[in-house]
């Protein structure tokens, strides 16, 4: 919602905004434990919570278990614990500092995806700033032994005409950037309008064939059935942070209603 309310806000004041969504490998596999301690000592954690930390990430160990039996027990060098509440706390803490050296741009992190935007008056010094600042978040990454991918990033850019929008090349390093007319964060697809019109149009077609599915299946189901299927598969579509796409078109906006309706005709 914050990445999305700046390009608007940007947008009317007739800037051109642009973004460039970075994909990195392994990020939580890779955290150096040493440098996260160093960074933890930075921001002033104790020597007994530094002490608690360094024993709680050292000399971990995995192995692959067949059957009944684990084998190849080896010592994890790096990484933060996934599947744990503290490993996505850690991993926040180790990333936080990138933010310092992006003087130009914004970064809207969240968990390892990182995307940076940008705002200028004109096409030209956007791109120069998009590439400038992402080289430095590269420099950054690679510095802090983190594992980047360029060649799978995303970019986009916005006229703020909303219209009439060409694609252009970003020079990102050694890669060249092609931007897109749409791309996906956080398994939301945003367009070059931010009208959402394929990322809704992707939900109704999803809910509806689903909803079908249920409907040949309705002399199975009891109401109460029913009622927990909708829940769970039919409206659940609808729910994934609709505050961003939900300000669509008048007709998508009646598609989505209509299987709505649909469904809860289904669960009486």
């Amino acid at each position: 919602m914050r990445l999305i309310e700046n390009w608007k806000n940007n947008l009317d004041k007739k800037r051109y905004v642009g973004a460039v969504l970075m994909d990195l490998s392994k990020a939580f596999d890779c955290v150096p434990h040493d440098l996260l301690i160093a960074k933890l000592h930075a921001y002033n954690f104790d020597r007994g919570t530094l002490r608690l930390f360094f024993t709680y990430l050292k000399d971990r160990k995995q192995g692959v278990k067949v059957n009944s039996c684990i084998h190849s027990y080896l010592t994890i060098v790096s990484g933060v614990p996934q599947g744990t509440i503290i490993g996505p706390v850690l991993f926040n803490i180790f990333i936080n500092d990138l933010t310092l050296f992006l003087k130009n741009s914004d970064l809207n992190n969240y968990s390892d995806d990182n995307s940076i935007s940008a705002y200028q008056n004109t096409i030209d010094e956007l791109i120069k700033v998009l590439g400038d600042e992402s080289n430095i978040a590269i420099d950054w990454f690679k510095s802090n032994q983190m594992l980047v991918n360029p060649d799978k990033f995303q970019a986009i850019i916005i006229n703020p005409k909303r219209s009439d929008n060409s694609y252009h090349s970003l020079k990102i390093g050694e890669y060249e950037i092609q931007t897109q007319s749409s791309v996906e964060l956080v398994g939301i697809e945003i367009d070059d309008h931010l009208y959402f019109t394929n990322h809704i149009t992707t939900l109704l077609r999803k809910a509806a064939g689903q909803l079908n599915y249920l409907l040949s299946k309705k002399k199975c189901l009891n109401t109460e059935s029913k009622r927990v299927l909708i829940e769970s598969f039919i409206i659940a579509n609808f729910n994934y942070c609709p505050l961003v796409w939900i300000f669509c078109n008048v007709n998508l906006k009646q598609k989505q209603e209509n299987i709505q309706k649909r469904a809860f005709t289904f669960a009486k």
